[in-house]
């Protein structure tokens, strides 16, 4: 594929011939933030200060590792102004754990509602988990240091085509709360029933109530609603069946703190906290699965450029102020604050062998060569 083709270009003859006749160097006043209604507004990367050269250079480079997809579901923004889009910016598809951010978003607007918070004990909305789970919060479970387990397994069905809902069939805890981190689906699913136990309402209903309606996201899913003990759940781990220009108003909103052209829709201190490293244990739990490393990096439900157990950052070439939704298929939604920018990219296509975390920091190494030409 052209990735310059894809780059929008206006024609800039007018600005240069004035440019010429003067003999001096015009400058341009800084644009403001703007936020998308039906459209986002389009303007070339020049005209926000990027080198589209090195910007194709970083494209092709992602391209480069990762599937089939490449770049067609790619939409970058900065201060709200769309510099790039790929060819099916418009295909809906599950965006898998990148779900997982929308199920801690719900936690704040309940949070901002002063209805309950991240400190809220597990066990007051469910009882069932007071035998096992005493000392369990939701910041855990958001965090995934909640040490939850449940019976059975939760990968896919193949019989139901579905997963399995297992999660809330209580076991045994993997570790006491807040001691090690385990990204457990089983945790986030189990997230995602406390929140609707406690709303009487589906993750859904509440936030699109709060933000989804208000963001003008429009029309979209959030997986097969299923009924547990007569209370219709929807998936907290995964789900949320989107395009990429309705994911990129989702990072854009986080990008303005929860605020969406003069509305406060959810606390900046809400964002804070959920953007920040929220783990603080250096144990990773021994399980009977693959498991990845959020020490110092995972804040609630969001990936976070934070310092790990050996020093480093996650991503040591990419912005410290970066943080990401993260999906299998390398489903993506970055939020990098100091340029002003949401980078989403999406595919059905597998995760790069490389490993995300590998190939991001090179891909946003390269992305600075064109902000900081």
């Amino acid at each position: 594929m052209e990735i310059i083709r894809k780059i929008i270009l206006f024609p800039i003859g007018t600005f240069l011939l004035a440019t010429a006749i003067l003999g001096c160097k015009m400058e341009k006043e800084p644009l403001e933030m703007v936020f998308p209604q039906e459209n986002w507004v389009e303007k070339s990367p020049e005209e926000l200060g990027v080198d589209h050269e090195k910007m194709t250079a970083a494209l092709e480079y992602l391209a480069s590792e990762s599937g089939e997809d490449g770049l067609d579901e790619v939409f970058i923004s900065i201060k709200g102004y769309c510099i790039y889009r790929g060819d099916s910016i418009n295909k809906k598809h599950n965006i898998y754990s990148s779900s997982k951010s929308f199920t801690s978003t719900v936690l704040g607007i309940l949070t901002d509602k002063q209805s309950l918070s991240e400190e809220t004990f597990a066990k007051e909305i469910d009882t069932a988990l007071a035998a096992l789970y005493p000392d369990v919060q939701l910041k855990h479970f958001a965090s995934m240091t909640s040490g939850y387990s449940a019976q059975g397994a939760t990968r896919w069905d193949e019989v139901s085509e579905d997963w399995s809902w297992t999660p809330y069939a209580i076991d045994t805890p993997l570790f006491a709360p807040g001691t090690k981190y385990a990204y457990w689906d089983e945790a986030q699913m189990m997230f995602g029933r406390l929140l609707t136990i406690h709303t009487g309402r589906t993750l859904k209903s509440v936030f699109d109530d709060a933000i989804g309606r208000k963001i003008g996201l429009g029309d979209y899913g959030w997986g097969t609603e299923k009924e547990v003990n007569g209370i219709a759940i929807n998936n907290g781990c995964t789900g949320v069946m989107i395009n990429a220009e309705q994911l990129a108003r989702f990072g854009h909103f986080y990008l303005n703190n929860g605020n969406w052209n003069g509305q406060q829709l959810l606390s900046k201190d809400w964002i804070n906290k959920a953007t920040q490293n929220q783990v603080f244990t250096d144990v990773v739990a021994e399980t009977d699965r693959d498991n990845v490393d959020g020490r110092g990096c995972y804040g609630y439900n969001w990936w976070v450029n934070g310092v790990m157990p050996n020093g480093d950052l996650h991503m040591p070439d990419a912005p410290k102020s970066l943080y990401y939704a993260s999906g299998l298929h390398n489903n993506m939604c970055f939020v990098i604050p100091e340029w002003d920018m949401v980078f989403v990219r999406r595919g059905e296509d597998g995760n790069p062998l490389k490993g995300k975390p590998f190939v991001y920091n090179h891909f946003f190494k390269l992305m600075g060569l064109a902000i900081n030409n």
